[in-house]
């Protein structure tokens, strides 16, 4: 599969999405796939750095218009220009090919700049957090810990395949079964890792090294992290250079070593978030930037970190005293430490580069009857653009019209509708429709898991749901221009039987015998 990243590497942000992306982007290319990135050229983006990991960046023309910026709104303004100008000059890049998974990690892009892109992706997925803006995507992943599940609902359509939860947290594979990730005790607190990410445009590391330097603190040992972009490095070296016990590192590739040594992190919010986690570090949490205050807010109120605000209310002494307070508290912080690793599995990388390249297992399919609540999930399945090509009626389905069907549909005792679901939703529809001795059978699958070898499974559940007391018939109609569905019926047995009565229709049919009953 040919699979491009859509990533903001701007400095705006910090190295979050880059680094997120590349996460996954490893992943995949060690599963074979071919990865190739997205970005513009921004003065000091990271496109060295995604460069230095050996994939091919197509670059966006920076922005030469100065005026242009300042015409724009909100997220708009790190785009560098308007959403229908990066949507030409993405599809430009992408030089008439077709990608198998588009995959978009940027504050600025939302539903019109996706749906510039449809006709050149076959698959878009959608890396975010912020859940401000529409999608049109199959796929979307926040791996943020946030008590409202339901905050994407209103802007999503309803066959978006939703990955919520830290479950999905892209940890490099340093955090993945990492040997140093042992239970701390925290009965002295001797070191702590201070990293405030890679640009750290408040300057949070000086003012962390102004508490550390301080009476009751002094004593602790000090890694303290930064980017190659940070503006403040001279006065961060020259602060740690004054601490007695502090040394600083830039760019690491073994964070999770030099966190695993640590007894207590000072730190921002965002991915570091779960790395911290995943080594049973607890941590003291200033959030730097919109996205990371309300999933840290709520770790906080669970017990899983000590949050104190947002970094324009943090100063040197409320970072001294939540220090000098966690010290005294030694049980809190173990707490924190096993809460934490508890939370984060550490493999949520793999799990997810597995389901974009092979899709959900078949051994995690489970089937129920339709319900009336679905009705608006089945209408905009039944429009999808390839399931009308492949139907006999290929005219769009108005609302109207599919809602009386649907609801007649359900009250009918000749049909039945099953839908088939895994661990993170549906997966298709299989229908039934009686008739004398037959069963005519119309299935789908859902877009983003098409390609994956689902259809014979689902089938073969949804058939073996049949509870019937005589024999039946099962008929198949398939286009020719369908041969996949041709091969999975005859992968079940199928056998194809005299002519359809359609032109152009093969038809297969099963003598499906009375289901044993029990006693």
């Amino acid at each position: 599969m040919k699979i491009i990243f859509r990533v903001d590497a701007s400095q705006q942000i910090g190295s979050g999405h880059v680094m997120r992306c590349l996460t996954l982007a490893v992943e995949l290319r060690d599963l074979g796939h071919t990865v190739e990135f997205i970005t513009r050229t921004h003065p000091g983006n990271l496109d060295e750095y995604i460069n230095s990991k050996n994939f091919k960046i197509h670059s966006l023309p920076a922005t030469l218009d100065p005026d242009i910026p300042q015409s724009l709104v909100g997220y708009e303004q790190w785009l560098g220009v308007g959403l229908e100008v990066d949507a030409e000059e993405s599809i430009k890049a992408l030089a008439g090919t077709q990608a198998d998974w588009l995959i978009i990690d940027h504050y600025a892009l939302e539903q019109t700049w996706e749906q510039k892109l449809r006709a050149h992706a076959r698959k878009i997925m959608v890396i975010d957090d912020l859940a401000n803006r529409r999608h049109d995507c199959d796929l979307l992943l926040d791996q943020n810990y946030i008590h409202d599940c339901n905050r994407y609902d209103p802007l999503l359509l309803p066959a978006t395949t939703m990955l919520l939860g830290p479950d999905y947290a892209l940890l490099r594979k340093e955090f993945v079964g990492n040997p140093h990730s042992t239970e701390k005790k925290h009965e002295e607190i001797n070191r702590i890792f201070v990293f405030f990410g890679g640009s750290d445009s408040d300057n949070l590391t000086s003012t962390a090294l102004k508490a550390l330097i301080q009476p009751g603190l002094n004593h602790l040992k000090v890694d303290v992290v930064i980017g190659s972009a940070n503006p403040n490095f001279t006065e961060v070296k020259a602060l740690v250079s004054a601490h007695p016990n502090a040394r600083i590192y830039m760019q690491v590739e073994n964070m999770a070593e030099l966190m695993s040594k640590s007894d207590i992190a000072l730190g921002a919010g965002g991915t570091t978030t779960w790395e911290r986690m995943a080594v049973g570090l607890p941590c003291v949490v200033v959030t730097i930037a919109e996205n990371q205050a309300a999933f840290t807010k709520d770790l906080d109120q669970d017990g899983y970190l000590r949050w104190l605000g947002n970094a324009a209310q943090v100063d040197m002494h409320k970072i001294q005293d939540a220090l000098l307070d966690a010290i005294q508290n030694p049980h809190q912080l173990q707490l924190q430490s096993q809460k934490g690793q508890m939370l984060i599995n550490g493999v949520g990388a793999q799990t997810v580069a597995r389901l974009l390249s092979v899709g959900p297992g078949a051994d995690t399919l489970t089937v129920r009857r339709g319900r009336s609540t679905d009705c608006l999930l089945y209408w905009y399945w039944a429009n999808d653009p390839v399931v009308r090509e492949n139907a006999f009626n290929q005219q769009m389905i108005e609302w109207e019209d599919h809602e009386s069907w649907f609801e007649n549909r359900l009250n009918d005792p000749d049909t039945i509708l099953l839908l088939i679901e895994c661990d993170i939703g549906p997966v298709g529809q299989v229908r039934f429709d009686c008739s004398d001795e037959h069963l005519m059978i119309g299935y789908s699958v859902v877009k983003q898991f098409r390609g994956f070898g689902l259809g014979k499974p689902m089938l073969e559940m949804a058939i073996n749901y049949l509870q019937q007391d005589k024999s039946f018939i099962l008929i198949g109609d398939v286009k020719e221009t369908n041969p996949s569905s041709k091969k999975i019926f005859e992968q079940l047995g199928f056998s194809e039987s005299t002519p359809s009565p359609r032109m152009g229709v093969h038809r297969f049919q099963l003598l499906l015998p009375p289901s044993i009953q029990e006693g």
